[in-house]
Parts: structure tokens; C-alpha cells; sequence
């Protein structure tokens, strides 16, 4: 297996259906054929069910339902990550979905001796990919490690099988869990790929997790001490 995508689910206020099916379509039309799916599920019922039949015989699909460390986001990444074979795997969030239907086959080519893992474009959609706006191309910045995100989502990553098996989202962390990763992959295997191309679309909605965090009224001091956390971790 040349490539595996990790994707963590779960109920989505009632939307983790419409969401995974939105992703699977997209990843059903990719030209890149020699992949597997991976569905860690951490929904409290078993909804998600339907949609992995609706697509089993489209693609090869491998569904795990993980009981352990519910609402836990980085745990539940982390368990799709752990059950993944291929030589490549491929991060995507449930609620986002693949914009190039190349996108597999860009990002499997771009792969070479010299670099372990990778970051593509991106753009945004609030309206279910009806329309797109922000092209979104990655960049490293040295104040990454504290939450100067100039790279976007986990679902712009992708990396060799070595690099997860070394290196897992960090689990205390909510807000800076896709921050203090590219800084700890970095520090460990270098720089990524950096390709500037669109392949990925992030669906801006008020139940994603960014959205839902940034309304509360702590949302800075939370940041603020996930931020210590990461420094202390890193550069101490």
C-alpha cells in the first residue's frame, strides 16, 4: 500500500454524516488509486456506519471504532494514524475534503529521498465547496511554536509512515495541536515540501473545532497556556 489517509470522525452536531460523505466523494474521483482509508470513530452512536457502507466497495476502507479518550481530538487523529499501513499517510479532518481531484498523485510524486513529509496548499469554503475563497500556501515562521500558524490545518500534511511512527499529536493540547506537531516534525526530520498547489479545501462552520473554542471566553488564556506548554516542552 502506497498511501494511507488517517481520518478521525465524529457526530458533528449532527453533521458527521454529511461531512464524511462530502470527503469520501472527493477522495472517490482522486486518479491516484493505490490508497487506503482509515476511520478512527469517536462518535457516541454509530451513524458514521452508513456512509462507510455507501463507499466499501469503492474504495478499500479500514474502520476502527475507538472507545478510548472520547472528545479527545488529537487521541482519536493519533489512533487513525496507528492503524494506517501505507508508506505515505495522508492527515484529513472529517469536515474537510480534497479540492484537486489529483491532489493524491501530486502529493504522492512530490515525495523524494531528501524530505519526510509534506505541506500543500489550501483554500476555504463556507457554503459546502458551492464557492471558494483564500488561497491559503504554506510557509515556516520561527514563532510557529507559538501559534503563528502560517501553514493551516493537519489536513495539508502529509508524511512518510517513519515520521508518525516517532511522532504523534500531542494530546493535552486542543488549539495548538497542529502548530506544536510541524514544529516537532521539523525539529526531528527537517524541512517539509512546501508544495503550492490547492488541493485541500477547510470548511469554515461553527461547529468546527477553531470556531468553537475561539467563542469562548477564555479562548486567549487557554492559547496563552497551551502556548507555555509547547515552549516548555521544545525549548527548555
Amino acid at each position: 500500500m502506497r498511501l494511507s489517509i488517517a481520518i478521525p470522525t465524529f457526530e458533528y452536531n449532527g453533521k458527521g454524516k454529511e461531512f464524511l460523505d462530502f470527503l469520501f466523494r472527493t477522495i472517490e474521483i482522486q486518479t491516484f488509486k493505490d490508497f487506503e482509508v482509515v476511520v478512527s470513530d469517536h462518535s457516541k452512536d454509530d451513524k458514521l456506519i452508513d456512509v462507510i457502507h455507501d463507499f466499501k466497495n469503492k474504495f478499500d476502507i479500514k474502520y476502527v471504532k475507538n472507545k478510548n479518550d472520547l472528545d479527545n481530538g488529537p487521541a482519536n487523529t493519533n489512533n487513525a494514524l496507528r492503524n494506517c499501513s501505507g508508506d505515505i499517510i495522508k492527515v484529513m479532518f472529517q469536515d474537510d475534503f480534497f479540492y484537486d481531484n489529483e491532489a493524491l498523485k501530486k502529493i504522492y510524486d512530490s515525495f523524494d529521498d531528501q524530505h519526510d513529509w509534506l505541506v500543500c496548499g489550501s483554500n476555504h469554503t463556507k457554503n459546502n465547496g458551492q464557492s471558494f475563497y483564500r488561497n491559503f500556501y504554506p510557509r515556516w515562521n520561527k514563532r510557529i511554536i507559538k501559534g503563528v500558524n502560517t501553514i493551516s490545518s493537519p489536513s495539508v500534511m502529509a508524511a512518510k509512515k517513519k515520521v508518525f511512527d516517532q511522532i504523534k499529536f500531542d494530546q493535552s493540547l486542543v488549539m495548538m495541536m497542529d502548530c506544536e506537531i510541524y514544529y516537532h516534525i521539523k525539529k526531528e526530520f527537517g524541512e517539509p515540501i512546501y508544495l503550492h498547489d490547492v488541493l485541500v479545501s477547510n470548511r469554515v462552520h461553527q461547529d468546527q473545532i477553531s470556531s468553537r473554542y475561539n467563542a469562548l471566553s477564555n479562548s486567549s488564556s487557554e492559547l496563552a497556556s497551551e502556548v507555555k506548554y509547547c515552549l516548555s516542552k521544545h525549548l527548555n
